[in-house]
């Protein structure tokens, strides 16, 4: 798995996304993040790639760089 890869399971953890998510993106921030959606981005990584975030992960990181960096070490 590459980070285009990853941005793609991530964009996909979303029912509906408009903005542009590239690896400097700083999810937290984006329109349609919240909680519940930290929780379907955990559940999909889980399902898709069966790795297991923890909040830790979420809190530790703030562009999709950065996380892919932890999932992919958990791999």
């Amino acid at each position: 798995m590459n980070l285009n890869d990853f941005i793609k399971i991530f964009t996909e953890s979303f029912d509906e996304i408009d903005e542009t998510i590239l690896s400097d993106t700083k999810y937290k921030e984006l329109e349609n993040w919240t909680s519940m959606q930290a929780l379907l981005l955990i559940a999909h990584i889980d399902d898709t790639l069966n790795v297991v975030l923890d909040a830790e992960d979420i809190k530790d990181t703030s562009t999709i760089a950065e996380l892919y960096t932890i999932v992919k070490s958990k791999l």
